[in-house]
């Protein structure tokens, strides 16, 4: 596949997304409920910076390239992330390809050893900064501000890319899909901040089905954390004003119970569940989001959530360089 580009236009971007293939699942429980599940590839998507973070990262980035703040100065991101962090190893990627400056701020204190993610985000070019756990979740950066101040003007990217850009972006995956099914289908993903799936939501037809498996334990503001994000988006764009005002919340849901301990926690039920998975369909998932999204689906498939005959489109978010972190 042809890698993206954030020289994109919205209108290749789109274009792009619905390029992504889909795999049908060989999946005995589900097959013998007559239930059958797609795999969207977005873990294919791109060469470089697969899964879902270019998406979210495509309109923030875009801005310091294409719309107008290309002055040298201004090329500058400063985000937040862990030590396996997708979104860090991303911003990394792609701020090596198209020459801007990255800082990531980490949580934690520096160890000895940097994590693959992280050696390979510094070897990228980006700064590491370091914030203790009780600053970081408060996300003040003013225990850095002596640090960042080398930096100026810099663009400051909210943790995960969860931002107005970031759901816009994502927009795409749900319009792609769209394109690609018609009918009655229930689309599924994984959620941890809410923005892939508020972006899929309103790039959907109206009262489309969509299910977001959390992977946070004890996590019960997503619901109304994607609500605000959805009224949020149709204040900043017109055709979405009278789509969200009939956008009826039952026809999307964030799932809890499936998240195996919290994030990033797995178990050894989940750990062979993906396994046999992979195996099957000649892919590879992570524990963190996709297995806990698939293993969701699967629970829910045997407690007859679904009906003879559906259809799942289920979206692999990629974080595949997350796997590093685990004994698989």
């Amino acid at each position: 596949m042809t890698d993206l580009d954030l020289h994109f236009s919205p209108q290749q971007l789109s274009q792009y997304a619905q390029n992504v293939p889909y795999q049908r699942l060989v999946w005995p429980s589900l097959d013998q409920k007559k239930i059958t599940v797609y795999l969207r590839r977005d873990d294919l998507a791109s060469d470089r910076y697969p899964g879902n973070k270019f998406y979210k990262l495509f309109y923030n980035l875009r801005a310091l390239l294409v719309d107008g703040a290309s002055a040298e100065q201004s090329r500058k991101v400063v985000s937040f992330g862990g030590a396996y962090s997708n979104h860090i190893h991303a911003l990394a990627q792609m701020g090596q390809a198209y020459h801007i400056q990255t800082v990531g701020i980490i949580r934690g204190h520096r160890p000895k050893t940097l994590s693959p993610t992280l050696s390979d985000a510094e070897s990228c070019g980006m700064r590491l900064l370091f914030l203790d756990r009780q600053h970081y979740h408060n996300k003040d950066v003013a225990q850095l501000e002596g640090v960042l101040a080398e930096y100026g003007d810099y663009y400051l990217l909210p943790e995960g890319g969860e931002n107005l850009e970031g759901i816009k972006g994502c927009q795409a995956i749900g319009e792609s899909i769209a394109q690609a099914f018609s009918g009655d289908y229930t689309v599924c993903m994984a959620v941890g901040t809410g923005t892939t799936l508020s972006g899929i939501i309103t790039g959907l037809p109206e009262n489309q089905p969509c299910l977001g498996f959390s992977v946070l334990k004890g996590e019960d503001q997503l619901s109304s954390k994607v609500e605000s994000w959805l009224n949020r988006l149709a204040l900043n764009n017109e055709n979405l004003r009278e789509q969200s005002s009939n956008r009826k919340q039952a026809a999307w849901q964030v799932v809890t119970g499936y998240h195996h301990g919290g994030y990033a926690k797995t178990t050894p039920e989940l750990l062979q569940f993906m396994a046999e998975l992979e195996t099957d369909n000649d892919l590879l998932l992570e524990p963190v989001y996709s297995a806990k999204m698939l293993w969701g689906i699967e629970r829910l498939a045997l407690a007859d959530y679904w009906a003879e005959g559906s259809t799942i489109v289920a979206v692999h978010g990629g974080g595949l360089q997350g796997r590093r972190g685990f004994s698989l």
